[in-house]
């Protein structure tokens, strides 16, 4: 599996280097406890997923030949939601604007 970061990272409040520490670790797949990853749908149903980062280590994920766009990284369950709900809102926007 190769992960993918968005140009434009969502985070809760990381400084830009303990998100280049956090992203650097998880290109090389070490363990990493209290992360949570916003991401693009794996399968074609989904806006935007969730997901522990540590259950990207196991073989069912690991196996899979695919790549994992992340668009954010939380520390929490509950800041993954925030931050899930403030994307929503950005693109939400985004996109009004863009139709004015």
């Amino acid at each position: 599996m190769k992960f993918i970061f968005s140009d434009k990272l969502y985070s809760d409040g990381f400084t830009e280097k303990k998100l280049k520490s956090i992203k650097s670790q998880i290109q090389k797949e070490k363990i990493k406890i209290g992360i949570f990853l916003i991401t693009l749908p794996l399968v074609e149903d989904g806006i935007l997923e969730i997901y522990w980062y540590p259950e990207f280590l196991q073989p069912a994920y690991k196996n899979i030949d695919q790549e994992v766009k992340i668009i954010g990284i939380a520390g929490s369950r509950e800041d993954a939601f925030s931050l899930v709900e403030r994307i929503v809102k950005d693109v939400g926007v985004y996109h009004i604007e863009e139709s004015l």
